[in-house]
């Protein structure tokens, strides 16, 4: 098996890199192209990890309606702490 790149600026970068880490140039790459798959696919998981959660969340919000406000509701959750943060 063979890759031939023809850019200077990329060998460059993969001299050092290997140079860097002590790797072979064979092995730097590798190690970087396997990095970055994983990466990308970490933020694929993610994108699709995140779409389930707001799914859920739509639905929580269609089942139970929306937060209804009184006089004495408190966002900020006063009601349960003091003025010095401690648990009333």
């Amino acid at each position: 098996m063979s890759l031939n790149i023809k850019n200077e600026r990329t060998h460059a970068l993969v001299r050092e890199l290997a140079e860097l880490t002590g790797q072979s140039q064979t092995s730097a790459v590798e190690d970087a192209v396997r990095r970055r798959l994983e990466e990308l696919r970490g933020e694929a998981d993610r994108e699709e990890r995140i779409e389930r959660l707001l799914a859920d969340l739509k639905k929580a919000r269609d089942e139970f309606g929306p937060i209804e406000e009184s006089e004495d509701w408190d966002p900020r959750g006063d009601f349960l702490y003091d003025a010095y943060g401690v648990p009333k």
